[in-house]
């Protein structure tokens, strides 16, 4: 049993849940996802590939009044576009996703096709499948080897569980307790943060990484960590074009929307692990807190192999300095407060014992954290401490004062420090 959907009524939150358990999961992934884009009178929906996140497809036009059994199919766009992104998937990627599955297909014989393979092969798809009568759809819920959830207003938790489940038993690896997690709130924070006008980051780096560049309009970019773009965005905009990798599948959705919202086409992402990724070759490269993706000496070699120019990294510095001032709060808690590695130390030590040539400085820079209400702050900072009951008091005060008032918003200045590498692959 190899196939896992969920199913369940309109506006319950199908889609939801499966972004909340793909996030946490720690493998390659394509397949396609469906997007409502509103328009005049209607809306279209749009396939996005999951293969590229830079490819889409309108697939059909809608009414809003009209039932769904009535919108204007693109049958050729499901059968050329939509198959085209199973069949790579099932070849290319751990997991193959599809959201949603659904009656407008119902015509598209192509495209069904393909899904019967992929369901038939022994690659892991996970998707949303409506919950309507329809003998397309009763033919996939029906399989022996498909597993459907049907997720109510009430069974959430317990549907992202079982969800979890199957796909441990599948050996679908998942990321670290350690790891960073991008749900849906953390990143509406990270981009609040990103569009505050009082911040350094990401300029303070991309103007240093553009002195260290030739010819950058003919050039083309590789990063690992990209996240939703806070690098991406500026360096497509300057280059020939982008390849962007993350294992994180929210943040890579925002990054996709971001670029398509403004027209930019010359970028592709892949939703995968580093390791995962298929070798290429691009000018430069870049590591921004990538987190552990080149621990292991073999993807820093990989990762350095891809640039013919010039490699860039931003990571921790020499000595470890600490986020959001969490040293401080650790202490006003009478907590150990935590060590830091090597930091850039490792990466140095890499560098050096191959004779590899690099320019290497510390840069100061502040990337605040903006909250709407002083109580968004205070819960903020008590799911990231864990903070106990006991130990509420102590952060209300430390929430207080650092926060400070610009009237409609609170800002938390982050003063922080990070190491950044300039290294020859030439």
């Amino acid at each position: 049993m190899n196939n896992l959907f969920i199913s369940g009524d309109i506006g319950v939150g199908k889609s939801y849940l499966l972004k909340s358990v793909l996030e946490e999961v720690s493998a390659s992934m394509g397949g396609f996802i469906t997007e409502k884009h509103y328009v005049e009178k209607g809306h279209n929906i749009v396939m996005k590939s999951l293969n590229d996140l830079s490819s889409v497809e309108t697939v059909a036009y809608a009414k809003e009044t009209n039932d769904i059994f009535k919108a204007r199919v693109n049958v050729e766009g499901f059968d050329v576009f939509g198959s085209r992104q199973i069949e790579y998937s099932i070849r290319n990627r751990t997991i193959t996703v599809m959201d949603e599955l659904g009656v407008m297909e119902r015509n598209s014989e192509a495209f069904k096709d393909s899904i019967w393979s992929a369901l038939d092969s022994e690659c892991i798809v996970v998707g949303i499948i409506k919950n309507r009568k329809n003998d397309f759809l009763r033919r996939i819920k029906d399989r022996e080897d498909t597993k459907v959830l049907f997720l109510t207003g009430d069974n959430g938790n317990c549907i992202q569980e079982e969800a979890r489940k199957w796909l441990r038993d599948k050996g679908i690896p998942f990321k670290r307790s350690s790891a960073h997690v991008w749900k849906q709130k953390k990143i509406e924070m990270y981009e609040r943060a990103l569009e505050y006008e009082g911040h350094d980051y990401p300029g303070t780096f991309l103007k240093r990484i553009i002195e260290n560049t030739e010819d950058l309009d003919e050039k083309t970019w590789f990063e690992i960590g990209s996240g939703s773009g806070a690098f991406s965005l500026e360096l497509a905009g300057k280059s020939r074009g982008i390849q962007c990798v993350d294992s994180s599948y929210n943040m890579l959705l925002k990054l996709s929307c971001k670029f398509i919202d403004r027209g930019m086409k010359n970028f592709k992402a892949s939703i995968m692990p580093f390791e995962d990724f298929e070798d290429s070759s691009c000018d430069y490269a870049l590591s921004s807190f990538s987190g552990s993706a080149l621990n292991k000496i073999e993807n820093m070699e990989r990762f350095l192999s891809i640039a013919r120019e010039k490699a860039f990294i931003i990571c921790p510095p020499l000595e470890g300095h600490h986020n959001f001032r969490g040293d401080v709060l650790e202490k006003s808690l009478g907590r150990k407060v935590k060590s830091f590695g090597k930091g850039s130390g490792e990466i140095m030590e890499y560098l050096d014992a191959r004779k590899i040539s690099y320019e290497y400085e510390e840069v100061e820079y502040n990337f605040p954290q903006v909250f709407n209400t002083i109580e968004e702050a205070f819960e903020f900072f008590r799911r990231q401490h864990n903070i106990k009951e006991n130990e509420k008091a102590a952060l209300n005060e430390f929430v207080r004062d650092s926060l400070r008032d610009e009237g409609r918003i609170y800002v938390f200045d982050n003063f922080r420090k990070a190491g950044f590498f300039v290294i020859d692959c030439r």
